[in-house]
């Protein structure tokens, strides 16, 4: 073999242990688990004989709030092991170890900024063994102590308003109260005192506070959970907290309990008014409204949607319900002209659609009538009143449908002539109706007051004027 071949050979060995430092230890690092392991050492068994494998395993957490601490070394160490290990962004660790005998190992947890911990566990062969969780607490950071608590209030709350049970909607709201000295700081775990949780006022549904006692944590809180029972309505929470010479009290806090889903027992439909003066008035508007609770007969949950339809004129599509479990949409005249199958000409049917807690459809409807363009009759339209005598005038005021009119319609009845007297229907206002058979008919009597036999004329009037427009008709004659 020559030098130069030597040489190239030396070269090649050197290259190859090269690789070897550099590239082993990053694939061994590459394939890590999250519970990491970062140094190992000493080869022991913890005795003589066959060994098994054990593992141990556990969980860092900040004694705080409880929160897993990330990347912190745990050191065990027992008898011939070593073993450093990280945990894993949950918290937690694990490592194996072979062991023929019984171990104790020490475990020594530290984190950057945190107060280190020092634990020891016993290890048999062959053995599972998870580590009591460890906790951690912030390094201090020189704050003075605080003083005795002399206030409490409320620090935040995750909601304001919350569902009734199985609404859908959330059913919890958390609470967090803080207590502090006479110089507003918060108070520290040597000043640590219990707090006590009690409902002031609530609809009576089955609410639960819990827990009802909370010991307040080094930043002088204490945080409690409010679930919602079957009813909606309001809650106060009050917090205590009972000390030998006083009891500090919070100011109530006030969580709103909105209801569930629609139920068909509690749903209605609320037109505005029942004689809309849109039949041929176009573009008229009315307002429709729903109410809508739910089976516990509470408002359901705000913006529940609500859809409807009508077989008169356009309608707005949808209305989302409110605090109270209304909503309104409005009606607009127009055509179609609606024209009812049983009731005829002028009315139609609006109808409201939602769904209720098993998905089913549920609807309410309500009749609309369309009171078209005034026209009045009257009968006689001639006529004689005998001397001292009366005559009996039937007259109709309605729309061309026979419909009665709006609302705030007047009819008025006027006679000229001289001695006579008129009794009857001579001033009428028209309610919100759809009855044809009461406010569509009338009469008056007018009646010849004078023994006189000379004939003198009569004329009887009769003028309607309101929402649908304005119409009159007249009789003539004569009293003797």
């Amino acid at each position: 073999m020559t030098r130069s071949t030597l040489r190239k050979i030396m070269h090649l060995r050197y290259f190859v242990l090269l690789v070897s430092i550099l590239i082993i230890p990053y694939l061994i690092n590459s394939c890590k688990p999250d519970s990491t392991i970062v140094s190992s050492g000493g080869g022991g068994t913890g005795g003589g004989g066959t060994t098994l494998k054990s593992t141990v395993s556990g969980q860092v957490i900040n004694k705080v709030n409880g929160i897993p601490i990330d990347s912190a070394l745990v050191h065990i160490t027992g008898s011939t092991f070593n073993v450093s290990v990280l945990t894993d962004a949950q918290g937690k660790f694990t490592t194996d170890f072979n062991l023929s005998a019984a171990v104790t190992f020490t475990i020594i947890t530290s984190k950057s900024g945190m107060v280190s911990d020092t634990t020891t566990i016993t290890v048999t062969p062959q053995s599972n063994v998870t580590v009591p969780v460890i906790s951690l607490s912030p390094v201090s950071t020189g704050t003075p102590a605080s003083g005795d608590p002399v206030s409490i209030y409320l620090l935040s709350q995750t909601a304001s308003t919350i569902g009734v049970k199985g609404s859908g909607s959330p059913e919890i709201a958390n609470l967090v109260f803080q207590v502090v000295d006479s110089s507003g700081n918060a108070i520290d775990l040597a000043h640590s005192v219990n707090v006590n949780f009690s409902l002031a006022k609530s609809p009576g549904g089955g609410e639960v506070i819990s827990p009802s006692v909370v010991q307040t944590n080094n930043l002088g809180q204490a945080t409690v959970n409010i679930t919602s029972g079957t009813k909606a309505g309001i809650v106060q929470i009050i917090a205590e907290v009972k000390l030998p010479s006083v009891t500090l009290k919070s100011t109530p806090v006030s969580i709103t309990i909105n209801g569930g889903l629609p139920d068909l027992a509690h749903f209605s439909i609320i037109p505005s008014v029942l004689n809309f003066p849109g039949y041929d008035i176009f573009g008229q508007q009315m307002t429709v409204g729903v109410s809508v609770g739910d089976k516990y007969s509470n408002p359901v949950r705000p913006k529940t949607s609500v859809y409807f339809s009508t077989t008169g004129g356009i309608i707005e599509a949808s209305t989302q319900t409110d605090n109270k479990g209304l909503g309104s949409v409005t009606l607009i005249s127009g055509n179609p002209r609606p024209n009812d199958p049983i009731l005829g000409p002028g009315f139609a049917t609006v109808t409201a659609t939602t769904a209720d807690e098993n998905y089913n459809q549920i609807s309410r409807s309500a009749i609309v009538l369309f009171s078209g363009t005034p026209q009045a009759s009257i009968s006689p339209a001639t006529f004689t009143i005998p001397n001292l005598g009366s005559q009996t005038f039937n007259y109709t005021v309605s729309d061309q449908n026979g419909n009665p009119l709006a609302a705030g319609t007047s009819i008025v009845v006027t006679v000229d002539g001289q001695n006579v007297k008129t009794l009857g229907d001579v001033n009428i206002l028209l309610p919100d109706t759809q009855n044809k058979a009461k406010w569509t008919n009338f009469s008056v009597i007018v009646t010849d007051t004078s023994s006189s036999s000379l004939a003198a004329p009569v004329t009887v009037t009769v003028t309607s004027t309101g929402p649908n427009g304005s119409t009159k008709v007249t009789a003539t004659g004569s009293s003797n």
